[in-house]
């Protein structure tokens, strides 16, 4: 009777499937096996999120819309002040007053609507992918506020920077260089800007139409450069998506 060798490793060892006596463990075929140095960060996890590339185009995509519509209000916003100028003149409230710029504002809104919604879905999906990859990584706020940061007030004053920043950190590997400093203070600056245009436009506040190219000029200058920023990081993320490594 031959004495088994109580040094031998059993069948299925190291987390291996249970197989017939004699059979070889292969570690590639088993998805309980330890990941290798340098494979992709779920190469053995078969429910990882696949990476939103068609979400991050239209991301970037509508963002550019936004920029664009925001140049062609900045265009017309001379000609707007001066005839809302001649109403104030008249006795008329300037929003009895309709002109190439309030037709043109009129688009704005619904891009930003579609903006806001594509994006936090971008956004969302890749905190998940995110969070699997880099479980080490905090993310400072839960996953709610990927929505609820943009619109609730005084915490959207800091709240996404900070959903971004994480998302970033734990997909790229690194916040440096990344911009995100920038990016934020010209969504911030857009915000008081835009804000601003609004009040003139209404008629609302001590700001005289007047003021309305300045305050668009402003609004147009943080809206572009923030978009080339954020459309940088929207690829970056993207691609560090795609290659499954951080980088």
């Amino acid at each position: 009777m031959t004495v088994p060798d109580p040094f031998a490793p059993p069948s299925g060892a190291l987390g291996g499937r249970p197989g017939p006596v004699g059979a070889t463990w292969d570690p590639a075929a088993d998805v309980h096996a330890v990941r290798r140095p340098g494979a992709e960060p779920w190469a053995v996890d078969q429910a990882a999120p696949q990476p939103p590339v068609t979400l991050a185009a239209w991301t970037v995509g509508l963002a550019s819309v936004w920029a664009a519509l925001q140049v062609v209000l900045f265009a017309l916003a001379p000609a707007a002040a001066d005839e809302y100028a001649r109403a104030i003149a008249v006795g008329t409230s300037p929003l009895y007053v309709d002109t190439w710029y309030d037709t043109v504002g009129a688009f704005l809104l619904p891009v930003q609507v579609a903006v806001f919604v594509v994006g936090c879905l971008w956004l969302q999906r890749s905190r998940e992918i995110a969070v699997r990859r880099s479980p080490h990584v905090r993310q400072v706020r839960g996953a709610v506020w990927v929505w609820l940061g943009w619109v609730v007030p005084i915490v959207l004053l800091w709240f996404p920077f900070q959903v971004v920043r994480d998302v970033r950190a734990g997909t790229v590997g690194s916040t440096r260089g990344a911009g995100l400093g920038l990016w934020w203070t010209c969504w911030l600056v857009y915000l008081v800007a835009a804000n601003q245009t609004g009040l003139v436009s209404l008629s609302v506040g001590s700001r005289g139409p007047e003021s309305l190219p300045w305050w668009e000029g402003v609004a147009t200058l943080a809206c572009v450069v923030g978009l080339v920023v954020w459309a940088r990081t929207v690829r970056a993320i993207t691609a560090s998506q795609v290659s499954g490594q951080i980088r």
